[in-house]
């Protein structure tokens, strides 16, 4: 692709997701910006071709709505976060089971192996699953295509079930203004996490770009150093981005050539969804006392960064949701994974 064309494709896809973004917030609907901006990443990705840099691009939004989140965090709320692990573990481990018993009637209507629906269908994230998949030679573009399909049926079910309900979301968060001065704190954290987040995401750190400006925010309030809000000019955008990168993923094209794994994809992840809706969120909210949305964006099964970013669209401190998230997360990948990994290197010792 040539250097005008790919500049040209950046600048497409960009307008299309800032328009999108503005139509979804004129009408009124929450997560107007991360849903308007897949919508907007989505046309120009079929009409056209998708953007390349897309994993670049969402990262730099992660790290903006990961330091939105930590700028509003102290140890007081660490304190209740530790004291609601337990709880968190919980619900990783139900999660994951609810997605292992899902992967069986998955594969049949998908067409693929057991294995490779099992990594569909495990609540954890896309890049890690993927990476999984290529390693033990299961079905990684059916991996790709089901994780994809799932988050983008999350946000969209979330805001559908506020329409629907009526359920008031808490409303967007304080408008925070452009002040120049607050960019000598924000700039260098933004640059540190940004290192940090790199070599972690190498050693193979989950995460890292949401999760590194977060806890270094923490561990700067921890010092007694006061930390600015993310203006909106930053966190409007990485709100789009997100969105937009998200809908890179959603092609048509994809769709076709894999029709049972995308409808195994559909059904798959709705019913995890309804699951968590309906299950998991109940008992995030008995036992943690959080509020209706916030246990339902704890306990959906949608991406780290989509979730943050969701949460602070919607109002809610996401410090509760970011943790039940990565603690999912993190039980996927460090105790699920290498059961699958074992299992997969058995059945293949077995059949040389």
């Amino acid at each position: 692709m040539s250097a005008l064309r790919t500049l040209a494709l950046v600048a497409a896809t960009a307008l299309a997701a800032t328009l999108g973004a503005l139509a979804f917030r004129a009408l009124g609907l929450p997560l107007a910006l991360i849903l308007g901006g897949m919508a907007g990443g989505a046309l120009v990705a079929n009409i056209w071709a998708a953007m390349p840099g897309g994993r670049l691009v969402r990262r730099a939004g992660q790290m903006a709505a990961g330091l939105s989140i930590g700028a509003l965090l102290d140890t007081s709320v660490l304190d209740v976060l530790l004291r609601m692990a337990p709880v968190m573990l919980l619900v990783a481990l139900l999660a994951n089971l609810a997605g292992a018993l899902i992967a069986v009637p998955a594969a049949r209507m998908a067409g693929i192996d057991r294995t490779s629906a099992l990594l569909c269908c495990l609540p954890a994230g896309l890049a890690e699953m993927a990476t999984l998949a290529r390693e033990i030679a299961a079905d990684e573009q059916a991996v790709t295509l089901v994780h994809t399909l799932r988050v983008a049926i999350v946000i969209t079910l979330i805001p559908l079930w506020l329409g629907l309900t009526g359920h008031p979301p808490h409303g967007a968060m304080p408008a925070h203004g452009f002040i120049a001065d607050d960019f000598t704190v924000l700039l260098p954290m933004l640059a540190a996490s940004l290192l940090i987040a790199w070599g972690a995401t190498r050693l193979g750190l989950i995460n890292a770009f949401v999760l590194t400006p977060m806890l270094l925010a923490l561990a700067v309030a921890a010092a007694g150093i006061a930390i600015p809000p993310v203006p909106d000019v930053v966190l409007a955008p990485a709100e789009v981005a997100i969105g937009a990168t998200l809908g890179l993923r959603l092609r048509l094209e994809r769709l076709s050539r894999l029709p049972r794994v995308a409808l195994a994809g559909l059904a798959s992840g709705t019913v995890l969804f309804l699951v968590s809706f309906l299950l998991f969120a109940p008992l995030v909210r008995w036992a943690t006392g959080l509020d209706p949305l916030s246990s339902v964006l704890s306990a959906a099964p949608g991406g780290l960064g989509e979730m943050v970013a969701s949460a602070g669209a919607l109002g809610i401190l996401a410090a509760p949701i970011a943790c039940f998230q990565l603690w999912r997360t993190l039980v996927t990948n460090l105790f699920v994974a290498p059961l699958v990994r074992w299992h997969a290197t058995r059945d293949r010792q077995r059949t040389e």
